[in-house]
């Protein structure tokens, strides 16, 4: 799981500074990682919802692996709009929707992963949180 936000957070970086100097490269590249995201959060899924973790767990890993599939649908459309040099407006639109989408995979990775680890460790079968009197 820890290895998909990586990837992700790996990807940004590398569409922000673009260190292969060529547009279609960068593409290539970026295209080929985000599929490489979209394999990796299908197959954690897929494990995660075989196991006998909580169902909150379970829950954000389709979530983070319908994310994934969303994100792939964006990146083609920005791929097609760029191609075809539609308006910047749309470009822009498109855009913020994929770094957004991207943000939103990381922090999801990250809370599922983080909770299946918990539960792992069996962090949650510890004592029960004492209740709050209130005067």
């Amino acid at each position: 799981m820890y290895g998909m936000i990586w990837l992700c957070f790996i990807q940004i970086l590398f569409v922000l500074y673009s260190p292969l100097g060529s547009d279609v490269a960068t593409v290539a590249v970026h295209g080929s990682l985000g599929v490489l995201v979209f394999v990796l959060a299908f197959y954690v899924s897929l494990k995660v919802q075989a196991s006998a973790c909580p169902e909150r767990i379970k829950r954000i890993t389709r979530t983070t692996r319908n994310l994934a599939l969303l994100q792939g649908l964006l990146g083609l459309a920005l791929a097609g709009a760029i191609m075809m040099g539609l308006a910047t407006v749309y470009l822009w639109i498109i855009s913020i929707l994929h770094v957004a989408n991207s943000l939103a995979i990381i922090t999801q990775a990250s809370s599922s992963a983080t909770g299946f680890d918990m539960w792992e460790e069996r962090e949650f079968q510890g004592s029960p949180v004492p209740s709050v009197q209130t005067s």
